[in-house]
């Protein structure tokens, strides 16, 4: 099977200029959402209680902003529960890996002020089907849809990640930015699952049953 992601510099222009459109929109939307500390307590308590979740012997996750569905409770909360906990560390040319965490502490600003594990060699994640069988991956987007294509924040680190690997990918965001359908390019990945301050609300046939 061919994982191979279209290169983003040839995309089609229109396209392109209605999602940084959109992009922009949402990124408005985002700013201004009410009652911000509930929905996220919501969005822990219903990721907290998905089998995937449970079963995961390991967890992929982004660290959020202070604008992103809230992930550092969850993380601090699989670390007590000793779940190996990774985080993505960005790299040149819209690659990312993943570097264990072993205590909160000890992240730092990275690319784009976000804060990331330290990348030593011996905590890298192995990309291999074997290892990520038991793996859930965390996503981030300003916007997801109900077939579960997401926009992000233009860059593709996700979308590269996702073509190499079937991991199990869960996508978190605000019920107020998700939307019947978004623009999509051949680029694009789905997340297998979708969890809101509402809940769980959309699952893949892959993890049904």
């Amino acid at each position: 099977m061919d994982r191979s992601v279209p290169d983003r510099n040839q995309r089609e222009p229109g396209l392109k200029r209605r999602k940084e459109q959109l992009r922009r929109e949402l990124l408005a939307r985002r700013a201004v959402l009410p009652e911000r500390n509930k929905k996220n307590r919501a969005i822990f308590e219903a990721v907290s209680a998905l089998p995937v979740y449970r079963q995961a012997k390991r967890v992929l996750f982004y660290i959020s902003s202070p604008q992103e569905a809230d992930t550092r409770k969850l993380l601090q909360a699989a670390l007590r529960e000793g779940k190996e906990v990774f985080a993505p560390v960005s790299l040149p040319e819209g690659e990312m890996m993943f570097y264990r965490v072993v205590r909160e502490k000890e992240l730092c600003p990275g690319r784009f002020g976000i804060l990331e594990p330290p990348a030593l060699p011996e905590r890298a994640l192995p990309i291999k089907e074997d290892i990520l069988f038991d793996t859930l991956c965390l996503v981030p987007g300003l916007a997801f849809d109900m077939l579960g294509y997401r926009i992000g924040y233009g860059k593709g680190y996700y979308d590269r990640f996702l073509a190499k690997t079937s991991v199990a990918a869960l996508g978190l965001c605000y019920q107020e930015l998700v939307l019947p359908c978004l623009p999509r390019e051949a680029c694009d990945r789905q997340v297998k699952l979708l969890v809101t301050e509402q809940g769980e609300i959309l699952k893949s046939r892959a993890l049904s049953g």
